[in-house]
């Protein structure tokens, strides 16, 4: 088995990269971490998917990796991936289930693919549970900001609604169901084009309440 030593991880369900993390996150410590080289395949499934993987994988990781005082004994099932040009740590529950997904420092995932050069690939068994297929590469901020408009929106009136929907787009439109769907398609799927009109509208409106 072949080891990282001295790394951060900040783990979440969702995967988000470094320079995404907040103050207030719960960064944890790691003292030796175990790394397994895998196929692109399996290491962008369970980087983007929910996934359970198989028991010889838990076995090989098992209790191998080890914490500072603070986090001892806390997380039994815990290592990086690679594919050779890229590097994460997940952390399993006894099932086989990822229960955290943790981007890498880059000098740190640097060095874990440094490492993997002169491993072999290893193959496991891998079951997708669901895909998140609306994965878009945002940042955390735009999905934050994304959740938020969505809330807002939905608590909107018919006016507000109506005249969002004039100032996005130049149209008039009276169908209440056809303002919703096409402001919510815009937002899922062209947000940068139209959601600094949509967060100043918000603005202004909370100003005037």
């Amino acid at each position: 088995m072949n080891y990282i030593y001295d790394v951060l991880a900040n783990f979440s369900d969702k995967f988000f990269d470094f320079y995404d993390w907040n103050e207030d996150d719960n960064i944890i410590h790691i003292k030796k971490l175990p790394i397994l080289k895998v196929s692109s395949n399996f290491f962008y499934n369970v980087m983007f998917n929910s996934v359970r993987v198989d028991n010889s994988l838990l076995e090989r990781i098992y209790r191998k990796s080890e914490f500072f005082k603070v986090n001892k004994g806390k997380y039994s099932y815990v290592c990086a991936l690679c594919d050779g040009r890229c590097a994460f740590i997940v952390r399993f529950d006894y099932k086989g289930n990822v229960i955290g997904k943790s981007s890498m420092l880059i000098d740190e995932e640097n060095e874990v693919v440094d490492i993997s050069e002169c491993m072999n690939f290893n193959d496991y068994e891998l079951t997708i549970c669901s895909k998140n297929i609306h994965y878009n590469f945002s940042t955390r901020r735009e999905c934050q900001l994304n959740s938020y408009i969505v809330s807002e929106l939905n608590s909107m009136d018919y006016d507000k609604l109506y005249y969002l929907y004039f100032d996005c787009f130049d149209e008039h439109e009276c169908d209440i169901e056809k303002i919703n769907n096409r402001l919510l398609y815009e937002i899922n799927n062209n947000f940068g084009s139209i959601y600094g009109k949509i967060f100043d509208f918000l603005k202004l409106t909370s100003i005037n309440k």
